[in-house]
């Protein structure tokens, strides 16, 4: 068994042999354009992470966060932080078509799906866990070590 990542070669018979293969060219178009839409989803998210954590917004006196707040939102917006940096720092390799960026997205995935858990969204859990797994197996071909 050739080492891999953390649940990646239990993953792998699952998502490579159980699901329906991507045609090509929509491997392809994944590969190409998929950087630009995380990277565009990265600035997005840090706009909201700013919101959320009360910056831009103090200057007028009213913060996102609730008084009383769970500890467990506080937990996930952390997670979300990281998630959004792993984002960026994927983009370069993606854009190199590196197995480094890949494994970055499978690790933001993982903290996603650890994050869904946390706040008990189950049904997120299971739907961005299917989904997720199968578009990153199915385009993992097209990276290099």
């Amino acid at each position: 068994m050739k080492p891999g990542l953390i649940l990646e070669n239990e993953l792998e018979p699952i998502f490579l042999g159980k699901f329906p293969p991507f045609p090509e060219n929509v491997k392809e178009f994944l590969v190409k354009y998929g950087p630009y839409f995380l990277l565009v989803g990265a600035i997005l998210t840090l706009f909201g992470l700013l919101a959320a954590f009360g910056i831009g917004t103090a200057a007028l006196g009213i913060g996102a966060v609730a008084y009383g707040s769970g500890f467990y939102m506080y937990v996930s917006l952390i997670i979300a932080t990281i998630i959004m940096v792993m984002y960026l720092m994927a983009f370069s390799p993606l854009r190199a078509r590196k197995r480094a960026g890949w494994n970055l997205l499978y690790y933001a995935l993982i903290l996603s799906l650890i994050s869904n858990l946390l706040q008990l969204a189950i049904f997120a859990f299971i739907v961005g866990g299917v989904l997720g797994f199968w578009v990153l197996f199915q385009i993992r071909e097209k990276y290099i070590l």
